[in-house]
């Protein structure tokens, strides 16, 4: 069967929690399990993970596993008989008092809202859906406006600033308490909400240092300012995410389709894995097949060359989470095969990446197993580094990530092309003739080499060169 190289993340939720579903979700193709620390409780995320985790062994497969911090999210607050008609020219009043909501007058969870806005800036409502334009500041408590494109507010929806990202901030304390309950739980990534810039990542990292965590960031690119930075984010991120649900509200929809492609781009010639989301197969919420448009934009997701598609309400809300899956894997599938401009392994380098020498090593590893056409790459590694680089310049063949500790091995589900598994390292500092031989093992344990074929394994070197790539053997299976 045709390795997929495509990863896919599923969000975890009420429709998936049963254990013969998450198993029927894992088994169909879930790489990543997801999380949302915007709902739900610390017990509540620790008891899914746990659900899913067994789910994965009891099928076989080894996953990764991730979570959202909640961010600066903004909300509206709660509406009388649970929604309110808000007509175009009508004038609102949004207060951060504790009110039940009607059309003329609604709470929010901003704090200050009055002194984040001024008269004339847009506030868009329901994600978007709903578009407002400030006429009034009462005081920082009360702001009114008038509605400019109405529809529909349900309670507790979700509410943007686009003009006033630069004055919220993006690392919060509940933020902080997740980020501390996710290193608790052994998950492999968080997702940063917000982000606008290296030194909003670099302040959660420092965070991430205290408690001697190697838990990996994802960026989640949903600002003007995210966008007007991306360069440093993408250099200094673990990971990335085109979310483009925030972004399409944050900016005109007709944008982000070339955002996409901008975005994915960079984080191919840097080196960072890269996931789209938002939308994906949205349909299958309620129907058990998508719609060609969205067979479309998760095929041409992959032809982008994103590393990961996620899939967010489909699982999490959704009638059909196995099925969704089930067709996502479909997709996935279908776009890698059709997928021949792999990188070229012998394209240059950025020059801004970070430990250029073992980056020149994974290079010319994937060139050396593509010219002796190997069965597969097989990367023993401590940190997950070695993978990633070989990963980044999507090498026709399967990689195998071998991970020395449970806790390290689920990085690896995230990166392209990368089959994640336990390997336990030789105690001698140099991965020498017989792990090198153990390394090529593997690969026939896995079903991804027949004896005779040529593997190649690529590896990094020990402390405190961990997490660089020094080696290079083309062996025999």
């Amino acid at each position: 069967m045709e390795h997929r190289r495509t990863k896919i993340v599923a969000t975890l939720g009420p429709s998936c929690l049963g254990a013969d579903r998450l198993r029927g979700l894992i088994a169909a193709g879930t790489d990543v399990v997801r999380i949302n620390f915007a709902h739900g409780s610390p017990e509540d995320h620790r008891v899914a993970l746990g659900y899913a985790r067994d789910a994965a062994r009891a099928v076989g497969r080894m996953i990764g596993t991730a979570a959202d911090l909640p961010g600066p999210k903004m909300r509206t607050g709660p509406i009388a008989g649970g929604e309110a008609e808000l007509h175009d020219g009508s004038t609102v009043a949004m207060t951060t008092g504790e009110v039940e909501g009607t059309a003329e007058r609604f709470s929010t969870t901003v704090e200050d809202l009055g002194s984040l806005v001024e008269p004339g800036e847009e506030i868009f409502l329901s994600d978007g859906a709903i578009a407002v334009r400030v006429v009034d500041v009462a005081n920082n408590r009360m702001v009114h406006a008038r509605v400019e494109r109405g529809g529909v507010l349900k309670s507790r929806k979700g509410m943007h600033l686009p003009n006033s990202e630069n004055k919220i901030e993006a690392f919060t304390s509940v933020d902080e308490r997740a980020l501390d309950a996710a290193c608790d739980m052994g998950i492999d990534y968080v997702g940063l909400s917000f982000v606008r810039d290296a030194e909003d990542i670099e302040r959660v990292r420092a965070h991430l240092r205290s408690r001697r965590s190697n838990l990996q960031l994802v960026a989640k690119i949903e600002t003007r300012s995210a966008i007007q930075n991306l360069d440093q984010i993408v250099s200094t991120a673990d990971a990335v995410m085109v979310a483009r649900g925030d972004l399409g509200v944050q900016l005109p929809l007709r944008d982000v389709p070339f955002l996409q492609k901008r975005i994915i781009s960079q984080c191919n010639r840097l080196g960072r894995p890269v996931i789209t989301a938002t939308e994906m197969l949205e349909s299958m919420t309620e129907n058990r097949l998508p719609t060609r448009a969205e067979v479309a934009d998760v095929a041409n997701a992959v032809l982008d060359g994103t590393d990961a598609v996620m899939l967010s309400g489909e699982t999490a809300v959704g009638k059909h989470p196995v099925e969704t899956v089930k067709a996502m894997d479909g997709i996935v599938g279908a776009a890698d095969a059709q997928k021949t401009a792999y990188r070229a392994a012998s394209q240059a380098m950025d020059e801004s990446i970070h430990d250029p020498v073992s980056w020149a090593i994974a290079r010319a590893a994937v060139q050396a197993a593509e010219d002796l056409n190997v069965a597969v790459i097989v990367c023993p590694t401590r940190s997950g580094a070695t993978a990633k680089r070989v990963s980044a310049f999507r090498p026709r063949m399967p990689i195998l990530g071998l991970a020395h500790r449970p806790d390290a091995v689920g990085a690896l589900a995230l990166y392209w092309g990368v089959t994640p598994a336990l390997f336990e390292f030789l105690p001698e500092e140099r991965l020498g003739d017989e792990g090198v031989k153990r390394a090529a093992d593997a690969a026939l344990t896995a079903g991804m080499a027949r004896p005779g074929d040529l593997v190649a394994v690529v590896a990094g070197g020990p402390a405190p060169r961990a997490g660089s790539t020094d080696l290079v053997r083309i062996v025999r299976a």
